[in-house]
């Protein structure tokens, strides 16, 4: 099995060598769902950018226990959740595009834009292998972090395996990933860790700088970590599918 630093390496490289920038991809997943948010913001409270700030009086009358005032600080409507629950649901298919497009190009192909929208041709597997996920790592949460923490490594791969064969059920996408991942949790957590330099750094350049920059710092940092991290990851996918012989 390649290592860790081997892994990385050849992300970076396909991130400079991809025929369609992984960057540009990128800040088009970042707009696309930046944009979904303003219009869930404007149906749950007529703002697009809604913004509550508490008096010092409300501050403490909350501390006291005055939790209503809590809550109603927060709109919630039927409408409102109905389509938060759909935007984050397309979230999932359009990541799942995401997904494939970094999927070609670890293969060399050309991907174009358009396969942001790939995902669509798997869109009701896709959605119901994330609720079963979560729901499961949920439940073994309520165990204890760690057991939720291991679940989630174990599902890792749940979400690839839906992409890249189509006879795959939800269930048996996420029975595959525990095969998969065995023997395997431990390295993908230090190969999250590998990346923790990389956010904190956005962090703290973001907290020196002015509110524009500020903001401005977090995502400039994304459209650099988010490919170099999906790309590193599918490289462990690789490696485990080799390992079982399905490729």
């Amino acid at each position: 099995m390649r290592t860790r630093v081997e892994i990385k390496a050849e992300a970076r490289g396909l991130i400079q060598t991809a025929r369609v920038s992984p960057l540009l991809m990128t800040a088009i997943l970042l707009a696309v769902s930046f944009l979904l948010d303003r219009v869930v913001s404007l149906v749950e409270t007529g703002s697009l950018f809604y913004s509550y700030a508490f008096t010092e009086e409300e501050i403490y009358r909350i501390m006291n226990g005055d939790y209503q005032l809590l809550l109603d600080s927060v709109s919630i409507t039927p409408q409102g959740t109905f389509f938060s629950i759909l935007v984050s649901l397309f979230n999932v298919v359009l990541s799942g595009g995401y997904y494939i497009y970094c999927m070609g190009i670890r293969q060399r192909q050309t991907m174009g834009c358009s396969s942001l929208l790939d995902g669509l041709s798997a869109a009701g597997k896709l959605i119901w292998c994330h609720i079963l996920m979560s729901i499961k790592i949920f439940l073994w949460s309520l165990l204890f972090v760690v057991p939720g923490l291991v679940a989630m490594y174990r599902y890792r791969f749940a979400i690839y395996n839906v992409l890249t064969d189509a006879s795959l059920s939800a269930g048996d996408a996420i029975r595959l990933s525990c095969r998969q991942t065995d023997g395997m949790k431990g390295s993908l957590f230090v190969l999250d860790l590998s990346f923790l330099g990389w956010i904190l750094l956005s962090a703290v350049l973001s907290g020196l700088s002015g509110p524009i920059i500020g903001a401005l710092v977090p995502v400039a940092f994304n459209l650099w970590l988010t490919p170099y991290q999906v790309l590193s990851d599918l490289g462990y996918y690789e490696e485990s599918q080799r390992l079982m012989g399905r490729v």
